[in-house]
């Protein structure tokens, strides 16, 4: 259901900031306040909590983020807090987020490694998949150190697997499909 209401407004905001031609603007926006509220775990459960005003709400809002955000996002804090759907914001930027990216051909993506990835290492691999994909890519890198070596690579729903573990998954699949003839 979070997912569902997030989308919702998201869709509208999109549409809003299409109009306004603040795309980019928005999700930077709305990411930070979903940011600041997630890393201030206090502030959070004051905004969220049920027995504060809706007007004391607007007020944190307002004395937080007022020369941060433009007057449309404070707006649809203020929406939010109105209809009581506050606790949302989180979802309403990871969806407004997957819909800018989408209406401006950018694509978020993954690289899972077991060690860090450079810098150069990071840009080569973003322009590879740019070239690929024919979109903007944005690359994060991810730790995990159980792939042993190589990348892995998700975009969405797929997965590129060029890691070291995969490979020795491959391998195991494909020795134990062969049948060995004694004799």
């Amino acid at each position: 259901m979070a997912k569902l209401i997030g989308k919702r407004y998201a869709e509208a905001l999109c549409e809003v900031a299409l109009e306004l031609d603040k795309l980019e603007d928005f999700k930077n926006e709305i990411k930070s306040i979903s940011q600041v509220l997630e890393s201030e775990p206090k502030l959070k459960i004051i905004f969220e909590h049920p027995k504060l005003s809706k007007d004391e709400k607007k007020d944190i809002i307002n004395s937080i983020f007022k020369d941060k955000v433009s007057q449309e996002i404070l707006n649809l804090c203020y929406i939010l807090i109105d209809k009581g759907r506050e606790k949302f914001v989180k979802d309403i930027s990871e969806e407004y987020t997957k819909l800018s990216n989408e209406k401006q051909g950018i694509v978020e993506a993954k690289a899972i490694t077991a060690i860090s990835m450079n810098e150069k290492e990071m840009k080569k691999l973003e322009d590879e998949l740019s070239n690929k994909l024919g979109k903007k890519v944005l690359l994060s890198n991810v730790i995990d150190n159980t792939i042993i070596g190589g990348v892995l690579v998700k975009i969405g729903d797929k997965v590129i697997d060029a890691s070291i573990k995969g490979r020795f998954e491959e391998l195991h699949k494909d020795l134990n499909s062969v049948r060995v003839r004694i004799g």
